[in-house]
């Protein structure tokens, strides 16, 4: 009963409008171009309601990805998939384990950096390709990136930079669907997760589903270059809100 009344408090709050702003935008903008939801949303949902974060958006980045999927299953690259999860299982558990104890602000602002950095080199016509090595090392900075920010797709979706807009998507929504189950169970596990996470994540389905409802129906005004430009902007505008984020706590 406690819960339910907290969540009608916030539900009526005025900050609820925001917040579904923002889901929505983030929800349209992944669903268009495989990145988007965590990193426009984690560092605003943080300063509004900071239950949210990890939480309950891992839990909606879940579904997100679970229907970008579906949407476009034909493109998946389910081989290299394999990689980077294996990195994101190998990192997420320990990450979890270490919340509280590892500096996690100095950890973020190396997170940032790193992204910048590997968004330099892409810009210097050196882009990532999404072989083993490069997956499994991209999968364990996404997971412990995700499992203490909420913010672990940037690595992913610099490796997959160049694909085909259609296998981006999709092989992005592959690995986030399974990796935020992993970073959940991993919260779970250390009682950082459970019913009030799942009530808090419900409260924010609408705008997602609205979000990406409206995604579809722009895939065909997206190139695949203007795709890769995308998925690097996001990306560098993410790292610098956390780095901003960290250097003004």
């Amino acid at each position: 009963m406690h819960m339910m009344t907290a969540l009608a408090t916030w539900l009526i709050d005025g900050h609820w409008l925001w917040i579904g702003l923002i889901i929505f935008a983030g929800a349209c903008l992944q669903g268009l171009s495989g990145v988007g939801l965590g990193m426009v949303a984690s560092p605003v949902l943080a300063v509004l309601n900071p239950e949210l974060v990890p939480g309950p958006l891992l839990m909606i980045s879940f579904v997100l990805a679970v229907m970008s999927v579906l949407r476009e299953r034909g493109a998946l690259d389910t081989g290299g998939l394999g990689y980077a999860l294996a990195g994101r299982l190998v990192a997420s558990i320990p990450a979890a384990l270490l919340m509280g104890m590892l500096p996690v602000r100095a950890l973020a602002i190396a997170f940032s950096l790193t992204i910048l950095l590997a968004i330099a080199v892409s810009l210097l016509r050196v882009p990532l390709r999404p072989r083993p090595g490069t997956l499994f090392a991209a999968g364990c900075l996404s997971g412990v990136m995700g499992t203490l920010t909420s913010v672990g797709l940037p690595p992913i979706a610099l490796v997959y930079q160049s694909v085909p807009p259609a296998q981006l998507r999709a092989s992005i929504g592959g690995f986030l669907a399974i990796g935020t189950l992993i970073s959940i169970g991993a919260l779970s596990w250390v009682g950082r997760f459970g019913m009030h996470e799942i009530v808090l994540g419900l409260a924010m389905l609408a705008p997602l589903l609205l979000g990406f409802s409206v995604s579809g129906r722009l895939h065909a005004l997206v190139s695949a270059r203007r795709m890769r430009g995308i998925v690097l902007g996001v990306s560098a505008l993410s790292a610098i809100v956390l780095l901003l984020r960290q250097l003004t706590v």
